[in-house]
């Protein structure tokens, strides 16, 4: 069982745009960085490049403008495996051992763009209801969300697919997986505070999808 806590009609101090703020701008920094380099990657690598400084422009605009949640869910488990979740993505590129096939990368390359810009239009859609850890505000009808309940979460594991087949080993296979239950694990948790907190989500979860439309 979830317990809820509710949040006071004053302002309490956002403890997620702590954290969350000055971590996605010192990703987008590097993103910068690795933009500025000259590169012989093709234009697909840059384009993913700019699409993930693009997530974590939108990450920071987010986090600014939100305001304080309705309920959170206070489940140590699915705190830890939210944020964990959130961080396992950056484990990919330490993981990478080799250059790769042209087939394999142009495949990671497709998934990397093809995700990222999905888990961007996501966010946007998302806006000021945006949380790593399991909280309600309000409930988003509109954008991917007219078909799946978690595309972000969707968007990140599709574009953690082309990482992991960049990498090319078993080890960073089997982080992949391992993101994938913890999204699936993360959202089903998130359910449980959104349902309980918002009279319409019970509503809309009824007329989509989990995380891949006519799915769950």
């Amino acid at each position: 069982m979830v317990v809820l806590t509710s949040t006071p009609s004053r302002r309490r101090l956002d403890l997620g745009r702590l954290f969350m703020v000055p971590l996605a701008t010192l990703m987008l920094i590097a993103g910068a960085m690795v933009l500025s380099r000259p590169s012989d990657a093709g234009a697909l690598r840059w384009i993913g490049t700019a699409l993930v400084a693009v997530f974590y422009v939108v990450i920071i605009w987010a986090y600014l403008r939100r305001g304080p949640a309705k309920a959170t869910g206070t489940s140590v488990v699915a705190h830890v495996a939210a944020i964990v979740a959130t961080l396992t993505p950056f484990a990919f590129p330490v993981l990478t051992q080799g250059s790769g096939g042209v087939a394999r990368l142009l495949v990671a390359d497709v998934l990397l763009v093809a995700g990222t810009a999905w888990s961007v239009w996501s966010l946007w859609t998302l806006g000021r209801n945006l949380s790593i850890i399991a909280q309600a505000r309000d409930v988003v009808e509109h954008g991917p969300y007219r078909w799946v309940r978690h595309p972000l979460y969707t968007g990140e594991i599709v574009s953690s697919l082309g990482l992991a087949i960049a990498a090319d080993n078993l080890v960073a296979g089997g982080v992949w997986l391992i993101l994938v239950a913890l999204q699936v694990y993360r959202a089903r948790r998130e359910e449980q505070v959104l349902i309980g907190a918002l009279p319409a989500y019970s509503s809309y979860r009824t007329r989509t999808a989990a995380l891949l439309p006519g799915v769950f």
